[in-house]
């Protein structure tokens, strides 16, 4: 089977079923989950960001611009089976030369951490990306104290390679290989 181009890739939208999540294109009617995500201090730090300062409507035009012009950024809504928005998940920061992506995973409902959805969608994902793209290594960056989002991560088959401090923030890089993910599911299985 042949595999799509980054560039083919980022203009669908599946929907992806995991055993606990659905993964789907993002919709206007998801503004204000988001929002409320965004302005969350808790999740922002968690995020290595800060909340925005947006009110809502204004905030509201930009995320349907966003939906319209994604730009080089894949970004999934991840749900759970029962249809409650739960987060998103993105692909970003593509390097084309050397086929690599880097990702990043909202969960931002709280009543639904350490349960396994986020590993859950990060193994969908990752599985999506790898069986559809010429994407051949994935990495992502998290807090260096963030030890429930690394052993997310480590569950999901990825690795860490180094550290990088930006923005005044120390982040653990990881990674998962196109070859190594394939070892993780068979082992799983």
């Amino acid at each position: 089977m042949r595999r799509s181009t980054i560039f083919e890739f980022l203009n669908r939208q599946p929907d992806l079923t995991g055993e606990k999540v659905r993964l789907r294109s993002r919709r206007p009617e998801d503004a204000p989950d988001e929002y409320r995500w965004r302005v969350d201090e808790e999740l922002c730090r968690l995020d290595a960001a800060t909340p925005i300062a947006l009110p809502f409507n204004d905030f509201r035009e930009r995320y349907a611009l966003e939906l319209e012009y994604p730009g080089l950024t894949y970004t999934l809504a991840i749900d759970a089976l029962e249809q409650k928005h739960l987060g998103n998940c993105s692909l970003f920061n593509f390097d084309f030369l050397n086929s690599v992506g880097e990702i990043g995973i909202l969960i931002g409902e709280k009543t639904y951490w350490s349960q396994g959805y986020g590993t859950d969608a990060v193994k969908t994902f990752v599985t999506h990306i790898f069986e559809t793209s010429e994407i051949n290594r994935i990495i992502l960056r998290t807090l260096n104290w963030n030890s429930r989002a690394q052993r997310c991560f480590e569950k999901c088959g990825f690795q860490a390679f180094g550290n990088l401090s930006k923005g005044g923030y120390d982040f653990m890089l990881m990674d998962i290989k196109r070859r190594n993910m394939l070892r993780t599911i068979s082992r799983q299985i």
